[in-house]
C-alpha cells in the first residue's frame, strides 16, 4: 500500500519503547468478498465474506497471509493471534470430510447426527464439534509451520468462542483435543455477547478456569469502549458498569492476560460506534479509554 504500513510499524515500535507487549490479530476466515474472489461458504457480514476452514483454497492463502505478515511485522511483534472464528459451520462441501473422518475416528456419519432428537437437557453437536475442532488444529499446525518457519519466535494464540444464552453456556471447541494437539498456544476466550450480567460465573469457569486447568495461558477478552450489542435497540447498561464487573472478575479469577476489546469510537461501526457512545455514558471516546484505564489502575491491574 501507498503507506508501505508505516503506521503499524510505527505503532508497533513505540509500544516496544515504552516496555509494552503488542500483538497482531490476523483474521484469517473473513474477507471482503469482491478482491478476495471466492464465494463464501459461511455466510456475509455486509461485503465481508466467511469461510469455513474446508473453503477450497483456504488453506493455502491463510500461508500465504500469515508469511506476509511475518515477513512483514514479525520483528516488531511480540505474538500474533490467529483468528479463525466461525468457520465451524455445516456445509455441504464439509459432508464428505466428514464422513471421511468418522469413519477414521469410530463416529457416526453426517446422516446420522442430523437426526437430532429435540431436547434441552442434551448437548447434540459434540460429534460435529469435535470434527470442526480437528479442521482447526490442521489450520493451527499449518500457521505455526509457516510463522515459525519465517522465523517468528513470539506467542502464538487464537480464539475459542462460548455462546452466551439464558441459562445456557456453549463451548465451540474440545479443549482437550487442543491441548493435546497445539499446546504451545495460548488461548484468547470471551463470551459471545460481551455482557457480564448473564452467567458472569459460568462464563468464568468456560473462559479462564477449564482452559487455565488445561495447561493453557488464558488471554480473557471483554468488552471495552465498545457499542455492539443492546444498544442497537434498548440501551440497558453503561460501560462503567460493565467495565467495573469486568474488572471485579478478573481481579477474582486471575487470567494471565486481560484484553479489552475496542479502544476507540471514532466511526459508526458496528463493534465501536461514536454515534451511539453518548447512550453508554460518555460523549467523547477518549475520555472513555482514560477513564477505563483509570478503573484498572485503581484496581490494581497491570
Amino acid at each position: 500500500i501507498a503507506s508501505d504500513n508505516a503506521e503499524i510499524h510505527y505503532a508497533l515500535r513505540e509500544a516496544r519503547k515504552r516496555g509494552m507487549k503488542a500483538w497482531l490479530r490476523v483474521v484469517s476466515t473473513q474477507f471482503k468478498m469482491e478482491p478476495f474472489g471466492m464465494e463464501p461458504t459461511g455466510g456475509t457480514w455486509g461485503d465481508i465474506g466467511i469461510y469455513d476452514l474446508d473453503s477450497p483454497g483456504l488453506g493455502e492463502r491463510s500461508e500465504a497471509l500469515f508469511a506476509e505478515v511475518v515477513g512483514l511485522f514479525g520483528g516488531e511483534a511480540d505474538g500474533i493471534v490467529a483468528e479463525i472464528e466461525f468457520c465451524d459451520g455445516e456445509a455441504p462441501h464439509r459432508i464428505p470430510i466428514y464422513n471421511a473422518w468418522a469413519k477414521t475416528n469410530n463416529r457416526p456419519d453426517f446422516a446420522t447426527i442430523k437426526q437430532i432428537r429435540l431436547e434441552p437437557r442434551g448437548y447434540p453437536f459434540a460429534h460435529w464439534r469435535d470434527f470442526t475442532t480437528s479442521r482447526r488444529i490442521d489450520m493451527m499446525r499449518r500457521i505455526e509451520k509457516t510463522v515459525r518457519g519465517g522465523g517468528f519466535k513470539g506467542t502464538l494464540a487464537t480464539i475459542i468462542e462460548v455462546d452466551n444464552a439464558p441459562t445456557a453456556l456453549l463451548g465451540n471447541v474440545n479443549m482437550d483435543m487442543l491441548k493435546e494437539s497445539v499446546p504451545g498456544w495460548t488461548m484468547v476466550t470471551y463470551d459471545s455477547i460481551y455482557d457480564r450480567r448473564r452467567n458472569r460465573l459460568a462464563t468464568m469457569d468456560f473462559c479462564v478456569e477449564q482452559p487455565r486447568a488445561r495447561g493453557f495461558e488464558v488471554a480473557w477478552l471483554t468488552r471495552g469502549v465498545m457499542t455492539f450489542g443492546e444498544s442497537w435497540i434498548n440501551q440497558t447498561m453503561q460501560l462503567k458498569d460493565q467495565w467495573r464487573m469486568s474488572i471485579e472478575d478478573a481481579s477474582r479469577f486471575q487470567p494471565e492476560i486481560f484484553w479489552f476489546m475496542s479502544s476507540d469510537a471514532r466511526t459508526d461501526g458496528p463493534v465501536a460506534s461514536y454515534k451511539k457512545l453518548p447512550a453508554w455514558g460518555f460523549d467523547d471516546p477518549r475520555a472513555a479509554r482514560l477513564e477505563l484505564m483509570r478503573m484498572c489502575r485503581e484496581a490494581g491491574l497491570r
